[in-house]
C-alpha cells in the first residue's frame, strides 16, 4: 500500500509529467460546494512543474475566495531561497469540481483548469490537472495533495491513501513532498512574480 507520508522523502524526478495520447477521462468530485472548498490550502505533495520552479518551491499556499456568482480570487505563493514569490489571479467554476483560473504574470495573462479529484472540505484535497497537445498527441498532467494545515492527520492520510491506490491515472511515484519546516519557510523577503510562466498552475 502506498503511503503519502513517504512523499518527502522520495527523491522525485524533476520534469514535467508527460504521457502518449490525449487527456485520460476523469471523475470530478460528486456535488462539489466550492464555498466549502474555498479559503487556504497547504500543498503537502505535488507531481512536478516549471510554475513552482521544480523542487525549489517550498512552503506553497493555495488560497481560493468566492464572490457569489460562480467566481472569485486566486492567490499561490511558495519560498525559494528566503524569497516568498507569489501570484494572484481570478477564477470561475468552469465544469462539475473545475475551476478555472487566470493568473497574471506582469501583465500577461494565462489559462488553467484544475479539477477536484476527492476532498472532505475541511481537511485534505487531492487536485488534476490535464493539458492535451494535439502537434505531438501527448499530455502533461499535473496534481496536488492539499491540506488545510501543513500536516496531515492519519485519518486524512489513509484516505488519500486509499484514492491514489484505487486510482487508475495518478501515479504515487511521481509526487514529490513539499517542506514547511522554519528554515524553509523562512523570508525576508515578499515577491510578486511578473515574468510570464507559461507552465505555472
Amino acid at each position: 500500500m502506498h503511503c503519502l507520508f513517504v512523499f518527502a522523502l522520495i527523491a522525485a524526478a524533476t520534469a514535467d509529467v508527460i504521457y502518449k495520447g490525449p487527456c485520460p477521462n476523469i471523475q470530478p468530485k460528486a456535488d462539489f460546494d466550492f464555498s466549502a472548498y474555498q479559503g487556504t490550502w497547504y500543498e503537502m505533495a505535488r507531481y512536478p512543474h516549471a510554475g513552482e520552479e521544480g523542487v525549489k518551491g517550498k512552503c506553497t499556499l493555495i488560497e481560493y475566495y468566492m464572490f457569489g456568482n460562480n467566481s472569485g480570487r486566486v492567490k499561490k505563493s511558495h519560498v525559494v531561497d528566503n524569497i516568498q514569490k507569489y501570484v494572484e489571479g481570478n477564477l470561475m467554476l468552469a465544469g462539475p469540481a473545475t475551476m478555472m483560473t487566470t493568473l497574471t504574470f506582469g501583465g500577461v495573462s494565462k489559462n488553467a483548469y484544475i479539477t477536484v479529484l476527492d476532498t472532505d472540505y475541511s481537511n485534505y484535497a487531492i487536485a488534476y490537472s490535464c493539458r492535451y497537445f494535439p502537434d505531438g498527441n501527448k499530455h502533461q498532467v499535473r496534481s496536488w495533495i492539499m491540506s488545510r494545515t501543513t500536516t496531515l492527520d492519519e485519518n486524512s492520510r489513509a484516505m488519500v491513501d486509499s484514492y491514489l491506490n484505487d486510482s487508475r491515472i495518478l501515479d504515487t511515484n511521481k509526487y514529490m513532498g513539499n517542506d514547511y519546516s522554519p528554515a524553509a519557510c523562512q523570508a525576508s523577503l515578499v515577491k510578486s512574480i511578473t515574468d510570464l510562466q507559461p507552465q505555472y498552475y
